[in-house]
C-alpha cells in the first residue's frame, strides 16, 4: 500500500478551508484523499465546517453563534471565503459553508472533467463533544443516523471514511452502517488506555496527533489490525519521520509538498 497523503480541509494552502474551491484544488494537485469536517444545522442538514459556529460582530463586540442554532438558509448568509493569515497564498473567494451532498457532487463533477471519475476518497470528521450534546449537535444516536443516511443516499459509501475524536459517534455509526470504513482520532495518549474497549471495536484507522507517534505505537496498532494516519503533519522532516516510523499516511495542510517530497515514494 502506498503512503497516503490526505489534504486537510482541502488544499487550504491555496483556498480557504472546507470550501468547494479547496476540495477541487486538491483534485488538481493529484490528491486521492481529502479530509473534511461535519457539523449540523438546526434543520438537520449536514454542513461542512471545521468550527461549529460562525463569528459575528454585533455593536462592535465579537461573538459566536452556533451552527446548530441556525437553519442552513441562515448559515448560507455567512461568507467563509476570507483568506487566513496562516496561509499567505490563499486566494479570496466567494463561498459559503457547503452541505455534504454538495461536496460529493462538486468533487465528482471535477473528477470527471479531470478524467479521474470515482477516484477521490472523502475522510469525514464528525465534530462532536460529549459535553455539547443537544447544544452544538444532536446526541450520538441521532447524529450518527443523520450522517450515515446521507452517506448511504450519496452513492459515495465505498469512497467514504468516517472518523471522530468522539468514540461514541463511530460506535453508533458502526452499528448503523457496519460496512463503512471508520477511524478514531486521538489527541491524548490516555485514549489508548481504553482502546479498543472504547469505541468497542478496532476501526480500520487510528489517527493520532503526530507528536504521539513512534515506532512502538505504530507496531502496536498494526498488531491490532488498524492502519495509522498521523495529523497534522506539515513540515517535510515530520512527513519523512512518520513514514520512517511505519505510519500508513499523513493528514497535511500541504499536500503540494508531500506529494512531491523525495523519500515518501509517491512520484
Amino acid at each position: 500500500m502506498a503512503f497516503e497523503i490526505q489534504a486537510h480541509r482541502g488544499a487550504r494552502a491555496f483556498y480557504p478551508e472546507n470550501t468547494l474551491q479547496a476540495f477541487c484544488k486538491a483534485v488538481d494537485l493529484g490528491c486521492r484523499v481529502i479530509e473534511l469536517d461535519l457539523n449540523v444545522s438546526r434543520d438537520l442538514r449536514v454542513v461542512v465546517s471545521h468550527d461549529p459556529w460562525v463569528n459575528l460582530l454585533l455593536a462592535g463586540e465579537a461573538s459566536r453563534r452556533s451552527l446548530y442554532s441556525m437553519s442552513y438558509e441562515e448559515i448560507a448568509q455567512f461568507d467563509c471565503g476570507e483568506p487566513s493569515p496562516d496561509f499567505p497564498l490563499q486566494q479570496r473567494v466567494r463561498a459559503v459553508r457547503p452541505e455534504l451532498h454538495e461536496v460529493f457532487s462538486a468533487l465528482e463533477a471535477h473528477l470527471r472533467r479531470a478524467g479521474r471519475p470515482g477516484e477521490m476518497i472523502c475522510n469525514l470528521e464528525v465534530k462532536s463533544w460529549p459535553e455539547l450534546d443537544g447544544t452544538a449537535h444532536p446526541p450520538p444516536g441521532e447524529y450518527a443516523a443523520l450522517v450515515t443516511r446521507q452517506i448511504a443516499a450519496s452513492g459515495f459509501e465505498r469512497r467514504v471514511r468516517l472518523q471522530s475524536f468522539d468514540a461514541r459517534i463511530i460506535a453508533e455509526a458502526k452499528r448503523l452502517m457496519p460496512a463503512l470504513s471508520y477511524g478514531l482520532l486521538v489527541e491524548e495518549r490516555s485514549a489508548f488506555d481504553v482502546f479498543p474497549e472504547r469505541p468497542g471495536f478496532v476501526p480500520e484507522y487510528v489517527n493520532p496527533r503526530c507528536d504521539l507517534v513512534d515506532e512502538a505505537l505504530v507496531a502496536w496498532l498494526h498488531g491490532l489490525g488498524a492502519k495509522v494516519v498521523a495529523w497534522t503533519v506539515n513540515r517535510p522532516e515530520e512527513m519523512l519521520r512518520m513514514k520512517r516510523f511505519g505510519a500508513d499516511g499523513i493528514i497535511t495542510d500541504h499536500p503540494e509538498i508531500a506529494l512531491h517530497l523525495p523519500g515518501l515514494g509517491l512520484d
